[in-house]
């Protein structure tokens, strides 16, 4: 017995030496800080294993049967790193920071991969890091010119409004924002909080973002918040307060300056002066008593705190952060508070399992101004406003054009707001409340397969509250009061469901991703307005004391959308790369039959580098790529039914004086259209990525074509019927470009430096105007206009969207004698025309000046945009510097066309009419100052409007100091502590006469909230 026990010891024992395991064990961490890297993936070269991840504490294990081989650990931001290994062993790893840009790992649609493997057109921000080293308020501002093919349209600096994006240019004239992407499901929030973001990946092509289908047409911005990192709980806190200013400001007439200026301009027209511009009559007219712009505008704080506690255990992970930002705006009245508080954490419930959750909430509250009205715009109206009158008289109440024991001269003023009093009068609250929360589950079925399910829902709450008191001040009075309270409410879940499979044979490389998506949203609109208060005091403005309540306004709504996802990306020996994917979307936006599409996109890549023919010692890396792909565009369906037939109400108005009956009428708003299809937007890109001389410098090119098929555009009204038509599949837009972008890093002895510099040209073309052709209409009518006199965009097939169409000025009449000799058939071919007025170019040769001597100039699109940055760091110091231009690009300034322009209403007038033409001042664009505008020289949507405003701005410049390691350990182990200050927007090197070059939108400037320079000084500290 004792021999057969031995015999089966002894065959066991064998068999489990034959059967044994090599296990290797290790640690991997950064070489920057000796901290802990968690999820770095640890595989093994050439092998059929799929490797595994390292845990919240760097750690890993495998169990391997080869007793030799190589391991190859990688993880996001850090370059790769190949370590050998010989049996049982426990090993260390230090990984450096990325200096090859392809061996980054980037986040895609769905997951990650590195640079090196792409095979489409994606862009990082890979000085994310450096986002809490300056203050920067949102993400779009750290986005601005640091993406090749992003661009960034700042909406001036307005507390209340931020910037858009466009992704490799204007692709339709519908509503076109790249989709937002936050920790790997869409979100639909209130601009996140910047300290909160790891890393940001734009996918600018169809083959990238087509896994997010028909929200993804215009892009998608994909944004990974932090994760706590092994060790001792952290805690940071980052600090920065700081000044606005105001540049650039334009300077209105003084009180003795408009008198001299509307005489003259009388005289001109040869009419009498008016006896408010008379010194005897008038003398208060004379008196100097406010700068209105100085009046308006103030030196503004900023302060922002950041505080975020994290850490991670060998189960667990948790990131929580509170943010509290108070900015005050440049123009008197306007400010914007906002807090925020994340809460996210993962943990492992076994070694397969893993959950998490991701809460974030937001509380704003902002208060802007209106600033592109010709109108009622503030800024404008502190150029109007007679710089005779006060802003308060010595009762406290707001300034009029002159008092009213001088009523008899208010009329020569115009219909002016004290500008002070549209920014302090009314009464105005609009608290937003956000809550966005993210959950998932996540189970390794198989080895290199994985499920996850993901849930998020948000709530959005917004409010408003503006009571407008009286207007009883001479200028533009209003009699009446008024109180507008708004409430929107929206409802929306999204639930994804992902089964993903990741895993090498030999050589091969197979990822594949199958998602089945859901979401719906479902919100609220309501709005009411009561007018007659009797009683202006805070307690007294509520609904119920109005003495009128208009109809409320309603507009309920709801949506839904679901998405099948496949997509396949399979590379040989990370030498040939291929991936695919197809998905079908299906939105209640359209009618049944056409509810559901089918989109696809396609990508290959070539990494030459690999091959063993390529021997180039200066190229370390380069890969070839190519894509192709088409994605339906969701977000250019205008409404949410358009298919039916939108029955609307409003009180009935009859009699003389237009009273409202208590009856109620319906019509029908505007015509259905079933027949109504996705606009698609298709897109082509030819790419390289290079990495060269050691890895210190990073290349990337991209030609890239995007085409906008079946852009839905208003339909041909019917005159019978007498109502709005409906939208319709008719026409094409198509994008042209290339990208280019270069960084370059190295080191001299203490001194570690990089370079980093970007630029995209864009054409922009409308190929054609297909629901139009019934007509033979090949053209475009905007109707963006300045006091509805100046329309000055047009858009024809074959030019770009919002195309100027002006009437060329050719400059100035100095003399009669130049006049008479502008003729056509012996007839003048301006006849109204004085010396010191326009000559505008007969363009059709029919002797006279009109609509159809018209041109088309170039848009408000810049032919070129770029971006250029330094780092530097020394021995603590650190020192940044960002320009950030355009150049080729026209805006419309608009402004001109009330503050320059002696013919209307008697407004105060910019100081540099000082400068307009007479028989003594020929050297000048601007034109002889008059009271009557016969030759039209305002009234005339002309080239003197397009202003070049093409500008190289130095974006920031920021100086750090880091103090020593031995100096903080003092206070405590492991802590840190930079100081900064740091200088936005610095210095704008522009042609353009206008505030501010960077008008956002279509390029039309009335006078819009400036960009403010921004002086800060801040601190992060680390525990």
């Amino acid at each position: 017995m004792k021999k057969l026990y031995f015999f089966l010891t002894l065959s066991l024992g064998c068999l489990s030496t034959m059967l044994a395991q090599v296990t290797v064990k290790g640690t991997v961490v950064s070489n920057a800080d000796g901290l802990p890297i968690s999820g770095a993936a640890v595989t093994i070269k050439g092998k059929t294993t799929t490797g595994t991840a390292t845990d919240f504490d760097g750690n890993f294990t495998l169990q391997l049967k080869e007793e030799n081989g190589v391991l190859v650990i990688s993880s996001l931001g850090f370059a790769s790193k190949e370590v050998a290994y010989n049996g049982n062993q426990t090993i260390a790893v230090s990984l450096d920071e990325a200096t090859n840009s392809l061996d980054e790992v980037v986040l895609i649609g769905y997951g990650s991969t590195k640079k090196g493997d792409l095979t489409s057109a994606i862009g990082t921000a890979a000085n994310v890091g450096t986002i809490t080293s300056r203050p920067v308020s949102n993400y779009k501002e750290f986005l601005q010119g640091n993406i090749a093919g992003v661009t960034v349209l700042s909406s001036g600096g307005d507390p209340t409004s931020t910037a858009s994006i466009k992704i490799r240019g204007i692709g339709t004239l519908n509503s076109e924002s790249p989709l937002v992407v936050v920790d790997g499901l869409p979100y639909s929030g209130p601009e996140i909080n910047p300290n909160d973001i790891a890393s940001i990946s734009v996918l600018k092509d169809a083959a990238s973002a087509a896994i997010y289908g028909a929200q993804a047409a215009s892009g998608v911005i994909v944004i990974e918040t932090k994760k706590g990192k092994t060790g001792k709980p952290r805690l940071n806190v980052n600090y920065y307060t700081g000044i606005k200013t105001a540049s650039n400001l334009p300077t209105p007439l003084t009180a003795q300056q408009q008198s001299e200026v509307y005489n003259l301009a009388a005289d001109n027209a040869g009419v009498p002066r008016q006896s408010a511009h008379d010194a005897a009559q008038n003398p208060y007219g004379q008196v100097n008593r406010t700068n209105w712009i100085d009046a308006i505008f103030r030196d503004a704080t900023v302060n922002n705190l950041n505080v975020d506690l994290s850490g991670a255990g060998e189960k667990y992970n948790y990131y929580t952060s509170f943010a509290f930002r108070d900015r005050e705006g440049v123009l008197e009245g306007t400010s914007s508070q906002n807090y925020s508080l994340r809460l996210k954490s993962d943990f492992n419930i076994t070694d397969k399992i893993t959950v998490g959750e991701n809460i974030y909430f937001s509380r704003d509250e902002a208060y802007g101004t209106n600033t592109d009205n010709p109108y009622s715009g503030t800024i404008i109206n502190a150029i109007y406003m007679p710089s005779a009158s006060p802003t308060r008289y010595e009762d406290g109440s707001f300034a009029g054009v002159v008092p009213e024991n001088l009523s008899q001269f208010a009329g020569a003023y115009g219909d002016v707001y004290n500008p002070l009093a549209l920014l302090l009068r009314p009464t105005k609250e609009s608290p937003k409340t956000f809550i966005n929360a993210n959950v998932y589950f996540k189970y390794d079925l198989l080895d290199g397969l994985a499920f996850k399910s993901s849930y998020s829902y948000s709530y959005r709450d917004n409010k408003t509250k503006e009571f407008y008191p009286r207007v009883p001040e001479l200028g533009r009075s209003n009699s009446q009061n008024s109180l507008l309270q708004t409430n929107t409410t929206q409802n929306k879940w999204i639930w994804d469901n992902q089964l993903s499979y990741n895993k090498s044979f030999g050589n091969h490389n197979l990822n594949a991703t199958a998602i089945y998506s859901a979401q719906k949203t479902k919100g609220d609109y309501i709005s009411l307005r009561g007018t007659g208060f009797s009683s202006e005091e805070p307690f007294n403005q509520y609904m119920q004391n109005a003495e009128l309540l208009n109809k409320p306004s309603n507009n309920p709504f709801e949506e839904a959308l679901t998405s099948a996802i496949g997509r396949v990306m399979y590379n040989y020996n990370n030498k040939y790369y291929i991936s695919g994917s197809i998905r079908t979307d299906e939105s209640s936006r359209l009618a049944v039959e056409n509810q559901s599409d089918t989109f696809t996109s396609v990508s290959a890549g070539w990494r030459i580098s690999n091959e063993s023919f390529f021997n180039i010692d200066a190229i370390n890396d380069l890969k070839f790529r190519a894509s192709w792909g088409e994605i339906g565009n969701i977000q250019s369906i205008s409404g949410y039914y358009p298919f039916d037939v939108p029955v609307a109400s409003s009180n009935v108005v009859m009699g003389e004086n237009g009273a409202y009956f208590d009856n109620v009428g319906s019509y029908v708003q505007r015509n259905a259209n079933r027949n109504l299809k996705w606009e698609t937007a298709e897109s082509l890109d030819f790419g390289l990525d290079a990495s060269l001389f050691n890895n210190s410098l990073s290349l990337t090119v991209d030609y890239f074509e995007k085409t906008t098929k079946g852009m839905i555009i208003p339909g041909l009204a019917d005159i019978n019927q007498g109502i709005s038509p409906a939208d319709v599949n008719g026409g094409q837009v198509k994008n042209t470009g290339l990208e280019v972008s270069a960084t370059y890093t190295n080191t001299n002895g203490a001194l570690n430096y990089s370079i980093n510099a970007n630029a995209t040209t864009i054409k922009n073309e409308l190929e054609n105007l297909d629901g139009y052709a019934s007509i033979g209409q090949d053209v475009f009518y905007h109707t963006d206009n300045v006091r509805s006199v100046l329309v000055p965009y047009q858009t024809q097939v074959g030019g770009a969207l919002y195309t100027p169409y002006l009437i060329p000025q050719l400059g100035i009449f100095n003399t009669q004698a130049e006049i008479d000799a502008y003729t056509k058939d012996g007839n003048l071919i301006q006849p109204n025309a004085r010396p010191g007025d326009f000559k505008f170019q007969d363009t059709n040769n029919d002797g006279k000046i009109g609509s159809e001597d018209r041109k088309y100039y170039d848009a408000y699109q810049p032919k070129v945009t770029y971006n250029l940055g330094a780092n530097l760091d020394y021995k603590g110091f650190d020192f940044n510097v960002i320009l950030q231009g355009v150049a080729g690009v026209k805006a419309f300034n608009g402004y001109k066309f009330t503050t320059y322009n002696g013919a209307l209403s008697g407004y105060n007038l910019d100081n540099r009419v000082l400068d307009a033409w007479s028989p003594t001042n020929t050297d000048t664009d601007i034109p002889i100052i008059s009271t009557k505008d016969d030759n039209k020289n305002f009234g005339t949507a002309s080239s003197w409007y397009l202003e070049d405003a093409s500008y190289l701005r130095i974006k920031n410049v920021t100086l750090g100091y880091t103090f020593n390691n031995k100096v903080m350990d003092k206070l405590s182990k492991g802590s840190s502590l930079r100081m900064y200050v740091s200088g936005e927007n610095l210095v704008t090197f522009t042609k353009y006469t206008g505030l501010d070059p960077e008008v956002g939108g279509k390029g039309l400037d009335i006078a819009k909230y400036p960009v403010a320079k921004t002086f800060t000084l801040g601190l992060l500290l680390s525990l």
